[in-house]
Order: structure tokens, then C-alpha cells, then sequence
């Protein structure tokens, strides 16, 4: 994989002040070699100026060793050849080729790095033909080790190098998809919290439009009878307690899963033990739902399958609610007496169908109450249909297929 990062890492002050002070000791040192003649054969020109400015030139670049690797190179092996050619004593100068060597090959970039080995060899070869008067063939042999030396560990100081400046990478990345899996994860809970929160509003709605209806209405009629009938408007007063009772219940139980996702208070005292919450209603909890109802003055004509037992239970929420739904606006707005009520298995779907002797809605529009309906059936995949009934009336069909049902509840 290629990157557009540099090789080489940004230098900090103590590596830029260590090869200058590198630099100055190394030169001065070599200098004194030279002016003093240490090692030198009588056959060699005795040093004067121009030997101690070579001698300088093989050196002192090596301040800059780490800045301009293989220039620095080329520099210092340039000094020590001319020192050759000369025929001054070479003395202290070729430490100066072969640190900058090393330093090439383990700090340069990798064009630096390739090229310091044949710029080596050029320079050698340079050596070889002048044929220094003060170097003999164990001393050319130390030479081409030492050199042959820097290069393996140069080589090995590079790979460590680009090994932790990968791990480094790799470890950045692994930083960022953590960073990106928690904020994916985070915003997936986030969207099954509103979908969550989207449900139970429907569920609230489902159940207070449901119970407002029938009060509304068995209030009208106790108020009717409050003086000709006194025991008929005390069982509406009844049926109003019972229709109030109910609905609250189905309310603390949609309230009670919206505080299970809600973090608990810290608290000296403990919270009292709240009693289970009743289970979701389902197709089993229609003839109750009937009974609610036909206390309200609407006369209902329930038929149900005997297979309904076997479906899946977000299917029979889903039934209940849409016939609940169906019946108070039987209620509320077709002004109906009497109301048809069928949920029945079809091969793979189920078919529900609630249907009054009615006006039908005063309104040409959709509701809240039919697209909740809308929304809860396709879910599953199924279908809504609304609108006047052949014969008169209103009439709401659904369909939910079984199968996707089915697959929607294993997710």
C-alpha cells in the first residue's frame, strides 16, 4: 500500500543539536590527526592548508547529516578522495564517509537510501585507482567492513523505524473505526429509540382514541336516561369505569416500556415493586373489545378463525389494533347501529374486514387513526383498504401476509 507520507520523521531540536555538536567533535578531531601527521607514511605531502580544508570537507557536513543524507555523502567522500588524490594523509577523515553513509541508509528517503550504495562504490572505486600511499590491504579490508558494517545496521534501523511508523498507522486507524463503530452504533440506537418511541405514540393514540370514543359516547347516553331510565344511565356510569379502568391499564403498560429504556436515578430510597405490566393485547382480547364497544349502543357481528392462535404475536397486536381503530371510528363518525367484524386465514395472509351500516367518515380525508392503521399493516408487508362498502356503509380491509411476518419478528 502506498502512502504520501514522508519516511523520514520530522527532526526534533535534540537530534539537529546533537549532529552539529557530532560534527564539531569529529572535525576538530580529525583536523588535529592531520596537522599533527598521525599514521602518515614520509612518502605523503606534509599537511598544510588545503590538507585541513579537505580534511574539514570529509567531516563537517555531518551537521547536516540527517537534513540532506546523500549530499552529505557525496561531500564527505568527495574530501576524502581529493585527500587521496593529494596524497595527504588520510588521518581521521573516512569516520566522516561512513557515518554518513549509515546515516543515509537508515534515515534517508527510500530514492536516498538506494542511491547511497552505488554513490559508495563510486567513491571507492575513486580510492582504489589513486591508490593511497598510508593504506594497506588489512586496512582496506577494515575499511570495506566497517562500511559494509553501517550498511546492515542502517538497514536494520530503517525497518525497525518503518515497522513502528506502520503499527503507528495501523493504530490510528484502528482508533478511527473504533471512533466510526461506536458513532454507527450510536446512531442505530438512536433510530430504534424514535422507531420505538414512533410505536408507542401509535399505541397511545390506538388506545386513547379508542376509550375517549366509547365514554364519549356512554356518557351521551347515561345523560339521556339520567331521568327516564336511572338504571340504565348507572350501568353507562358502570361501563364508563370499567372502558376508563381498561384503557388505563393498556397506557401504564405502554408508559411502563418507555421507562425500562429511561437510566435509573440514583436515590437513597428504593422505588416500591411495581406489579407486572399486562401483556400486549391480541387477537384473543377481541370478544372483550366487542363487549367495550357494544356497551357504547353499537350492535357487532364478530366471526374469527380457530387457526388465528397460531400467529405470530406482533401480527395479532397489529389485528387488534386495526379492528379497535375500525370500531371507534364506527363510533365516532359513521353514526352506524350496527357493525360486521371478520378476521379470518387465507391461505399464507390474514384477512380482517370491519364493516357498518353507516354514513362512513364525514371527512374525504385520512386521519391519524386510518394511517396508523396504514403504517401498522405494512410493516408486515400487507395492505389497507378503506372506503364505502357495497350496500352502503363504510368498510376497512387489511391483509398481512404471514410469512413476512414471520421474517419481521426474528430480526
Amino acid at each position: 500500500m502506498t502512502t504520501s507520507a514522508p519516511v523520514t520523521p520530522p527532526l526534533s531540536a535534540r537530534q539537529v543539536t546533537g549532529d552539529a555538536v557530532l560534527a564539531v567533535v569529529l572535525t576538530a578531531f580529525a583536523v588535529w590527526v592531520q596537522v599533527e601527521a598521525f599514521g602518515a607514511v614520509p612518502d605523503n605531502r606534509p599537511p598544510d592548508a588545503l590538507s585541513v580544508l579537505l580534511t574539514v570537507t570529509a567531516v563537517a557536513p555531518l551537521a547536516l547529516r540527517r537534513v540532506r543524507s546523500l549530499a552529505v555523502l557525496a561531500v564527505c567522500l568527495s574530501g576524502l578522495v581529493l585527500l587521496v588524490g593529494g596524497q595527504y594523509a588520510v588521518g581521521a577523515a573516512s569516520p566522516g564517509s561512513l557515518i554518513a553513509f549509515y546515516t543515509c541508509v537508515a534515515w534517508g528517503t527510500r530514492r536516498e537510501s538506494r542511491a547511497a550504495v552505488p554513490v559508495l562504490l563510486a567513491g571507492i572505486a575513486a580510492v582504489v585507482l589513486l591508490r593511497p600511499l598510508d593504506l594497506n590491504a588489512e586496512g582496506a579490508v577494515v575499511n570495506l567492513g566497517a562500511f559494509f558494517g553501517g550498511w546492515l545496521v542502517g538497514a536494520g534501523v530503517r525497518e525497525r523505524r518503518e515497522l513502528g511508523a506502520a503499527r503507528e498507522v495501523e493504530a490510528r486507524h484502528a482508533v478511527e473505526l473504533a471512533r466510526q463503530q461506536a458513532e454507527l452504533a450510536h446512531e442505530r440506537a438512536s433510530r430504534a429509540t424514535a422507531e420505538e418511541r414512533l410505536r408507542i405514540t401509535r399505541e397511545l393514540h390506538d388506545v386513547l382514541g379508542h376509550a375517549l370514543s366509547v365514554v364519549v359516547v356512554q356518557a351521551g347516553a347515561a345523560e339521556r336516561m339520567l331521568d327516564t331510565d336511572p338504571g340504565a344511565a348507572r350501568q353507562a356510569l358502570v361501563d364508563i369505569a370499567r372502558t376508563g379502568r381498561s384503557s388505563l391499564a393498556d397506557i401504564r403498560q405502554v408508559l411502563g416500556r418507555l421507562r425500562e429504556d429511561e437510566p435509573p436515578e440514583s436515590s437513597v430510597v428504593s422505588p416500591a415493586p411495581v406489579s407486572p405490566a399486562p401483556v400486549s393485547p391480541s387477537l384473543g382480547d377481541l370478544p372483550a373489545l366487542v363487549a367495550r364497544v357494544e356497551a357504547a349502543g353499537l350492535s357487532i357481528r364478530l366471526r374469527m378463525d380457530p387457526e388465528l392462535d397460531e400467529l405470530v404475536p406482533g401480527v395479532g397486536l397489529a389485528a387488534y389494533r386495526v379492528v379497535q381503530e375500525a370500531l371507534t371510528n364506527c363510533l365516532k363518525h359513521a353514526g352506524a347501529s350496527t357493525a360486521w367484524v371478520s378476521v379470518a386465514r387465507d391461505g399464507d395472509d390474514v384477512q380482517i374486514e370491519v364493516r357498518d351500516n353507516g354514513a362512513g367518515p364525514a371527512s374525504a380525508g385520512e386521519g391519524n387513526g386510518l394511517a396508523g392503521m396504514r403504517e401498522r399493516v405494512s410493516v408486515y408487508g400487507g395492505q389497507l383498504d378503506t372506503g364505502p362498502a357495497d350496500g352502503g356503509g363504510y368498510r376497512v380491509r387489511a391483509r398481512i401476509p404471514v410469512a413476512a411476518a414471520r421474517a419481521v419478528g426474528q430480526r
